[in-house]
């Protein structure tokens, strides 16, 4: 048994077929076939089960397959070690952040790095911050930007603090002077948030509850795009962090601006038991850099003294 079997064997298994697996390893499928016949015969033991439809892991393949994800999972780490223990960086970065940081700031964060480290390359996810949190733990993810939340697996770091606005249907043409909202004024509005469990979203409706105010949700959605369009369409106003609505409201798109005493904490998170890479390291750097800028320019952005 060998670490091209048990990839070989890995992969037939996570996609339940051969054909498909073939295709994904770049290998002629009875070449692949063969293999995982060889290593069937040397365990003495059936790995997968055919059917009509693919294939499915017996129970013997199940616990070859988890002792085989932890092997790569340990070969991923060593090489992360000696990556770390370079002065070149290279490798991929599996970087995660949330839909508002997207088009804000990740974009001239990761353009700016690839110009300083050509030879290293970006697996980009854009997700809310429970799904990143997951990616994390399943070590799919080797950062995140999260919005708070503790975990004992988790290490984080402080990024910034971030101030939510309101974004509501513009009622003139053209840019308006902005002005400061409070929660309570906001409260006899129709909101249209995200989901409930959405960090953000908890944090606003904690902060409500803390100042005796109900808020008005008549329409949930995840989706950052509709929720512009259902605002810009007057269905309702909807509050999110500044990076992600900012700069329609100043662009004159909707009416808005800042929620008074309302702040979002984000962090820099990974796993504790994962070494962190010159890459991690080098990328860290620029997007605090690139905040600290913004921050400058934009109260809206504060970083950690």
């Amino acid at each position: 048994m060998d670490l091209v079997q048990l990839r070989y064997f890995v992969r037939v298994a996570q996609l339940k077929s051969f054909t498909k697996a073939s295709v994904a390893l770049h290998i002629a499928q009875p070449a692949l076939t063969r293999q995982v016949l060889l290593l069937e015969d040397e365990l003495g033991v059936q790995l997968l089960f055919r059917h009509s439809r693919g294939v499915e892991p017996t129970e013997a393949g199940m616990r070859l397959l988890s002792g085989a994800e932890a092997i790569f999972r340990l070969v991923r780490e060593v090489r992360a070690n000696v990556i770390a223990s370079s002065t070149t960086v290279a490798g991929t970065l599996r970087i995660g952040f949330p839909p508002s940081l997207g088009g804000f700031v990740i974009g001239t964060v990761a353009a700016a790095f690839q110009k300083m480290y050509p030879q290293a390359t970006f697996d980009l996810c854009e997700g809310l911050s429970n799904e990143l949190r997951d990616r994390l733990l399943a070590d799919r993810l080797d950062l995140a930007v999260l919005a708070g939340g503790s975990n004992p697996l988790l290490v984080s770091t402080h990024l910034c603090d971030e101030e939510f606005w309101v974004m509501m249907p513009r009622r003139r043409k053209g840019r308006h002077a902005l002005r400061t909202y409070t929660l309570k004024e906001l409260a006899g509005l129709p909101l249209i948030q995200p989901g409930r469990t959405q960090l953000a979203r908890q944090h606003i409706e904690t902060e409500a509850a803390r100042l005796g105010v109900t808020l008005n949700v008549t329409v949930e959605t995840d989706a950052f795009q509709v929720i512009k369009d259902l605002v810009r369409r007057g269905v309702g106003a909807h509050i999110s962090p500044y990076s992600g609505i900012g700069a329609d409201i100043k662009r004159g798109d909707f009416d808005g601006g800042p929620v008074k005493g309302l702040f979002l904490s984000r962090y820099l998170v990974r796993r504790i038991d994962r070494p962190i890479s010159l890459g991690i390291t080098k990328f860290q750097e620029i997007l605090v850099d690139t905040l600290r800028d913004l921050g400058a320019s934009d109260q809206a952005i504060r970083l950690p003294a």
